[in-house]
């Protein structure tokens, strides 16, 4: 409601835009807010003029989907002849064969298609890795980390799970952090929908019905950041999270080295 008042900014659905060593254009992730957002990635990137950066609103190469969920393909649709009118067949889309299945607006995309620990190549000098985690499957989805790994650095992102159990389980891993160095990777951007439970279950009966590990379990199974552990930054916040506006929130994850994701954060990769 302060975002309707003006009382507030308006934050966006999360995603990730990547630009290759060729300058083409890639998301993961194409939410209803899409027109914003590339508009916001192109403001965010103004200062790497001649480093990859952007000045202009970015004709996109690729959409790479992490999951079916609202939020993360609600946008898929403007790609087509009533909005930005994208030529048919002209953007590769990439994910899994039981998301891919389940779209209707396909006529602007390419289909690829991933499975479990698959690698695809997603331009010069970017190249994508995925990783299957456990996610409300409801609709026969399936649900997909992704590392992005480039020519000098490595983030993995992750912004929606259920439990660390099941994933950890699923991975074969004991700890999150054997999990995340195992990737060899340096920036986790891992999902950090809810500080705790309270903040759901006030507003709902079946908060049960929308798991996600807190960020409160997530302190308390990453610990103090130690010598040679890659970074975290908690994204993917609903509007329910302290963590957002709260200064006493965001010191409890920056005191034990972690942060929460800012809009329009940028890395080199």
């Amino acid at each position: 409601m302060a975002v309707h008042k003006g009382e507030s900014t308006e934050l966006y659905p999360v995603a990730i835009g990547i630009i290759d060593d060729d300058d083409k254009y890639h998301l993961i992730e194409a939410s209803r807010t899409l027109s914003r957002q590339l508009y916001l990635w192109a403001k965010s990137t103004e200062h790497l003029k001649g480093k990859g950066g952007i000045n202009m609103i970015p004709s996109i190469t690729s959409v790479t989907l992490t999951h079916l969920h609202l939020g993360h393909v609600d946008g898929l649709g403007l790609f087509g002849r009533e909005a930005i009118g994208s030529p048919s067949g002209s953007i590769r889309l990439i994910s899994s064969a039981p998301v891919i299945n389940s779209l209707k607006c396909l006529d602007p995309f390419c289909v690829e298609t991933i499975t479990n620990e698959s690698t695809i190549q997603l331009g010069s000098g970017v190249a994508l890795e995925f990783w299957r985690v456990p996610h409300r499957e409801e609709e026969g989805s399936e649900t997909y980390g992704i590392v992005i790994r480039g020519t000098k650095k490595s983030i993995f992102f992750l912004p929606d799970h259920d439990t660390y159990k099941e994933t950890l389980e699923f991975h074969k891993m004991s700890t999150i952090k054997d999990w995340l160095r195992s990737l060899n990777i340096d920036l986790a951007l891992i999902d950090g929908t809810f500080f705790t439970v309270d903040e759901v279950c006030c507003r709902r009966a079946d908060a049960k019905g929308i798991p996600h590990p807190t960020i409160s379990e997530s302190l308390e199974k990453l610990g103090q950041k130690n010598d040679g552990d890659p970074d975290v930054i908690f994204v993917h916040l609903n509007h329910t999270n302290p963590a957002i506006d709260d200064e006493s929130k965001k010191k409890e994850i920056e005191k034990l080295g972690w942060s929460v994701g800012q809009q329009g954060q940028t890395w080199l990769i």
